[in-house]
């Protein structure tokens, strides 16, 4: 191998004979390195606009032209585009269209606002393909799966009109969150009849309100899909249901806000949603908490709330009758600042007892409190001192207490978003007694097991209870109380233990636990026997294929609907137009005749694998539901806590066709015959009931049912 050696270059100028000094070699080196700066490549960006969404870090200013040029003119400070980021405003979010770079090595880019206020250029750091230096990359929205309560029901749009104010009519994507995208539609008079279901929810950032996507549920009206600000909506009324109370959610003017449907497996219409005490009625605590969590999803992004139910409120819920409704009055929001969010503690009902803002200056909206660390948001240590500060501080002197946050609080504050609110349930009943309240401990009268704790408060204003003082009085030498307390300490005991399998013996108070409450010092604590209900067991059905084994029994959902709850997207063509519909099976099961052919037309041209594929889908959501049979509890006169055999059990299902075999709601199934045409057939799960295992009366029983293919 011959190696070729190359003379420097100014060697090979000095064997030529050229006259070149050193010292004139160095000067020139030194021009070179001194050369001024300059752009040596300027590309417009072409990757996606949401990949390119920016927001200020303050740290470089704005100009017509990257700083080092001459005629560069600056077009915002530091200050200026540092109060930009902070915007509570999505116009002013930028994107960045342009990136130049230098012969130093810099990097430069071109940056304009979606509200076209804005337009220029800004240091971007030295690495290409990142934003540094005066810029960082910005979300300008944040998705998140739609609870049930809020896609179970149909919408309408509620102002119909031509008006741009996110409110009225549809877009691609919310306002200003996505460069260039604009409107679905520019006028919603058209629609203003049609229905609609949410698929999607998400947060704008700077906002911080709650747009959702919407789909037609007629595929006529589908021009209409897109997204909406969520105030932009109205629940369509729809039937309601035999086993639900409807609560409408409306303003002081009366207005309808938003409704829920409150159901219950096994209640009759016309049946009454709380128990009576031959005064008034009163709502179990179950329901009060799982009502209270429903409207709060509700109301989510409306701007009005409910956050803890009155007295008056919960008596209102407990007269309303299945099958019927009833209205709650709801009032405003308190707005949050964009760098605060509202920590609200609740007690055991999800009523909110204390609340307060946890504010840090310079945060943005929509950003989250915690920091990612190893995957997930953590909360920093200055941030849980604080916080359990603020937290104690909103529940001295009350009847609650949290102490300690827990793993899922502290997991919960620190995914909470900057202009939003965060719930944390405090514990009550543990904490200090108060001074104007008796702590009443309900026992197993033969276990002494304490069933519930709850406190019966005075409330008096004019004649406050004082600490040691008694309830009740002495007449004649025996503890007497007040009719009044006797009606109140009943009325907690119904509410408190419904549910538990105790109550109070012919749900009174006998004269010596009156007695016994009547000699208990404000300020203290009382125990109150009470004794098992012989209400009976509840069936808790767990389902597996009897291809497999009963480890891999997974527990069944209830429904009271005919057909499953499931949709497919369905594409195809009808002579030789496109057909498209998003149907459920429910809407399949109702479709008249012209459009179930056309239906079973466009999927004659499906393969045998896509029409399994369906198939599969409607199966498979129908799996492990079952049609609730009315009422799934073993009666029996046992004690609570006595024993059960499996066998026990057993023979009480087999007893009851009702509960020996359960079945499932009604799936289609396509099917496509010799001819090429296609057939709709419903079929159903059947759950044949296996084994149980032991159990105790008056508690829950696992029983197993299994299903084939």
């Amino acid at each position: 191998m011959t190696l070729i050696w190359k003379q420097p270059l100014f060697l090979t100028a000095i064997a030529l004979g050229t006259a070149v000094s050193f010292s004139a070699f160095t000067a020139s080196t030194a021009q070179a390195s001194s050369k001024p700066i300059h752009i040596t490549s300027n590309k417009k960006l072409t990757s996606n606009p949401q990949t390119r969404n920016v927001t200020f870090t303050g740290k470089s200013a704005l100009y017509t032209k990257p700083d080092f040029e001459n005629s560069s003119i600056m077009i915002a400070d530091k200050k200026q585009l540092s109060q930009l980021a902070k915007s509570n405003s999505s116009a002013d979010n930028f994107i960045a269209s342009k990136v130049a770079t230098t012969n130093k090595g810099t990097v430069y880019y071109k940056v304009k606002s979606y509200s076209g206020s804005y337009s220029g250029w800004i240091y971007g750091g030295k690495t290409l393909g990142k934003f540094n230096g005066g810029l960082s990359s910005f979300q300008t929205f944040t998705t998140t799966k739609p609870s049930p309560d809020l896609t179970q029901y149909n919408y309408t749009i509620a102002a119909p009109g031509l008006s741009n104010d996110g409110k009225t009519i549809t877009y691609q994507s919310p306002i200003n969150t996505q460069y260039g995208i604009g409107k679905a539609i520019g006028d919603s008079v058209t629609y203003k009849n049609a229905s609609f279901k949410i698929d999607q929810i998400g947060t704008r950032t700077r906002e911080g309100d709650t747009w959702v996507h919407i789909t037609a549920i007629d595929p006529a009206n589908s021009k209409a899909n897109g997204w909406i600000s969520y105030k932009g909506l109205a629940q369509a009324e729809s039937p309601i249901p035999d086993n639900a109370v409807r609560i409408d959610l409306v303003n002081t003017d009366g207005k309808l806000i938003r409704y829920i449907n409150y159901t219950k497996s096994g209640a009759q219409k016309g049946q009454p949603l709380g128990v009576s005490d031959n005064l008034s009625y009163l709502l179990n605590l179950d329901d009060q908490a799982n009502i209270q969590a429903k409207i709060r999803d509700a109301l989510k992004g409306t701007g009005y709330s409910l956050e803890a139910l009155t007295a008056n409120q919960t008596g209102y819920l407990a007269a309303a009758t299945f099958g019927s409704k009833t209205s709650l009055t709801l009032t405003k929001s308190d707005p949050i600042a964009s760098d605060a969010i509202r920590v609200n503690i609740t007690d055991d009902n999800n009523a909110v007892v204390a609340s307060f803002d946890y504010q840090k200056a310079g945060e943005q909206p929509g950003q989250s409190l915690g920091s990612i660390t190893s995957g997930s948001n953590q909360l920093s240590q200055d941030d849980q001192s604080a916080l359990q500060t603020n937290i104690n501080t909103a529940l001295n002197k009350s009847n609650y207490q949290l102490s300690k946050l827990s793993a899922d609080q502290l997991s919960d504050l620190a995914n909470a978003r900057f202009g939003d609110s965060v719930y944390l349930k405090a514990t009550t009943g543990s904490g200090a007694i108060a001074d104007n309240a008796v702590r009443i401990n309900f026992v197993d009268a033969a276990s002494k097991k304490v069933i519930k704790s709850v406190d019966y408060v005075n409330t008096d204003a004019d004649d406050p209870a004082k600490k040691g003082a008694t309830l009740g009085t002495q007449s004649n030498g025996a503890w007497v109380l007040a009719d009044e307390d006797v009606t109140g300490i009943t009325a907690l005991a119904k509410t408190n233990l419904s549910g538990t399998g105790y109550g109070l013996t012919g749900d009174k108070l006998s004269a010596t636990q009156q007695a016994t409450l009547g000699a208990a010092k404000f300020g203290s604590s009382v125990n109150i026997d009470v004794n098992s209900t012989n209400s009976g067991s509840s069936l808790v059905p767990y389902g597996y294929n009897n291809n497999a084994d009963s480890s891999d029994a997974r527990q069944m959902a209830a429904t009271t609907d005919q057909y499953v709850n499931a949709s497919w997207e369905f594409t195809g063509t009808d002579n030789d137009e496109p057909y498209y519909s998003k149907l459920s099976a429910t809407q399949i099961a109702n479709l008249n005749d012209p459009d179930k052919a056309k239906l079973t037309s466009s999927l004659s041209q499906a393969s045998d694998a896509d029409l399994a594929k369906i198939n599969d889908e409607f199966k498979s959501a129908a799996t492990l539901q079952y049609i609730n049979p009315g009422s799934l509890t073993l009666s029996n006169d046992s004690q609570n806590g006595t024993n059960l055999t499996a066998e026990t059990i057993m023979a009480y299902l087999n007893g009851k066709t009702e509960l020996a075999t359960l079945q499932s709601p009604k799936y289609p199934v396509f099917q496509k015959n010799s001819d090429g045409t296609v057939t709709i057939n419903w079929q159903t799960i059947q759950y044949h009931a296996s084994h149980a295992d032991n159990g105790t009366s008056g508690n829950r029983v696992k029983v197993y049912y299994t299903y084939s293919d």
